[in-house]
């Protein structure tokens, strides 16, 4: 159940609420005599508020464990978008020293290579740390844009490898 339907339940069990005192209200204004008629309007009208606040509690309830599903799942996202940066800075780390070792037109093109490759490493870094930060619907643009760029970064690393490859 969203919060807003959540929302929408609590709101109207509080109005079911309101309106039995009311009906209470007017029923001993009306002049009734008759106590036992009061008596059960009085414990209707607060069972309906046991009753309210009971589906107010499991809306409240029913929205925190949402709230902690969805955390856990930003969590697993994290953790997962996390390790495919490090695998590619772990390769990345390597082709560097593979990179630094070439001579000639091989140098310059590797040189071009690892600047691509550190500016897509910053990149995909910043990215990364604005998912941490971001919540809501933030949040998920944030994951969209961080995924576009770990991908970018592991381009950049397949591309440095490439030309390593073609001395």
């Amino acid at each position: 159940m969203t919060s807003t339907k959540l929302r929408h339940v609590a709101r109207a069990l509080s109005t079911l609420v309101v309106a039995s005192a009311l009906a209470s209200a007017s029923l001993s204004s009306l002049g009734c005599s008759n106590k036992a008629k009061e008596e059960e309007a009085k414990k209707a009208a607060e069972a309906q508020a046991q009753a309210a606040k009971e589906a107010e509690q499991k809306a409240t309830d029913a929205k925190k464990a949402e709230e902690e599903a969805l955390n856990a799942k930003h969590a697993a996202e994290q953790k997962k978008l996390q390790s495919q940066f490090d695998a590619n800075d772990r390769k990345s780390t390597y082709l560097k020293e593979k990179a630094g070792k070439a001579t000639g037109n091989a140098k310059k093109n590797a040189d071009a290579a690892v600047a691509e490759l550190d500016k897509r490493r910053a990149t995909a870094s910043e990215s990364i740390k604005n998912v941490q930060s971001a919540t809501g619907a933030a949040w998920d643009t944030a994951k969209a844009k961080a995924d576009e760029d770990v991908a970018a970064y592991g381009k950049a690393v397949e591309s440095l490898e490439q030309t390593i490859a073609t001395k």
